[in-house]
């Protein structure tokens, strides 16, 4: 009897030790440089967000976060390299709307889910689009005046994107599919690229972010007929909304979260989710989030992951109802 209750008293004792492996490795972490594997090339809004994300924590972890961009396949590539990751913390991998959640609905051919391989980290912000064309006496002046224009007998409209499946692709459809037109997509890899071409008239419009767009409307080389966002941006007071323009309850962003492999320990995500939420709602970063027109979200790991269920709603309706598909 007294060797039973040695026994268990001895169990009893060491059942804390079972965790501290686990806590070992949250307070050891981390142990070298983490990679944000950012699936786009640079100079895109998303690639923008990344870099404050890896300036502002600089100084609040033993070792720098590093962008590494993995542009390819609409952002399937580097997406799926974040998801395969060892799942030790130091690989995490920001995505968006796109990556995250449209690509595996939309393609087929995308090896990964976000809610089988992703554990959220954090939900960095969201931001809305702008639907522009060449700011010449040919283009269209307005919303109204592209459909008509898309609706002409005969016509054959394109539209630019910075690559197929991502939200400035699906941005420009959505519009065409509440407007009942067509138009074709001609894709592109960047924004750069995509702007340019819509600039020189050989694309009749596209749809991108306030960030890509912003300059070169101010700069008179992109003409502004209506933004995404629910009310008017401050920046351009005088573009209307989609809703203004005719249609009722269309609102279209793109958020911006990060995560991390599925089995990385749930100690080390919420350090990470601590340390990155802290740095992107400092002084410092807010001006420049507000720069690139990023509305803050500053969500931790079950407000993210609740977040992404809720715009999933949206997006695989749009999805079913339009029948589109891409494989790259």
């Amino acid at each position: 009897m007294r060797n039973a209750m040695c026994n268990r008293r001895h169990f009893a004792l060491a059942l804390p030790g079972l965790a501290l492996p686990r806590l070992a490795r949250a307070q050891d972490f981390p142990r070298q440089q983490i990679r944000l594997i950012l699936p786009f090339a640079p100079g895109t809004g998303s690639d923008a967000i990344a870099r404050i994300v890896a300036h502002e924590t600089r100084n609040r972890l033993a070792h720098p976060i590093v962008v590494e961009n993995r542009p390819g396949g609409g952002g399937i590539t580097g997406t799926e390299q974040g998801a395969r990751a060892a799942p030790d913390g130091h690989t995490l991998t920001l995505g968006t709307t796109s990556t995250f959640l449209v690509n595996p609905a939309l393609n087929p051919r995308a090896g990964y889910s976000f809610e089988r391989d992703f554990a959220p980290v954090v939900g960095i912000g969201r931001s809305f689009y702008v639907l522009v064309t060449a700011n010449t006496p040919t283009a269209p002046r307005s919303l109204g005046e592209l459909i008509e224009r898309l609706r002409a007998p005969g016509a054959h409209g394109t539209f630019a994107s910075s690559g197929a499946g991502t939200i400035t692709h699906l941005a420009s459809e959505i519009v065409l599919h509440k407007a009942r037109v067509a138009g074709t997509h001609v894709p592109y890899r960047g924004s750069g690229a995509a702007m340019a071409d819509i600039i020189g008239g050989q694309v009749l419009f596209g749809s991108d972010s306030l960030a890509a767009t912003l300059p070169l409307i101010r700069g008179g080389q992109l003409r502004a007929l209506a933004v995404t966002s629910p009310t008017r941006f401050a920046g351009l007071p005088d573009v209307p909304t989609l809703i203004e323009s005719g249609m009722p309850d269309t609102v279209i962003d793109a958020w911006f979260g990060i995560g991390a492999p599925i089995a990385t320990p749930a100690p080390i995500v919420a350090q990470l989710s601590e340390v990155i939420l802290a740095a992107i709602q400092s002084e410092e970063a807010k001006p420049r989030f507000e720069a690139l027109g990023v509305d803050l979200l500053a969500l931790g790991p079950e407000g993210f992951a609740q977040f992404v269920r809720q715009s999933g709603v949206f997006w695989r309706a749009f999805l079913r109802d339009s029948g589109i598909r891409i494989e790259f």
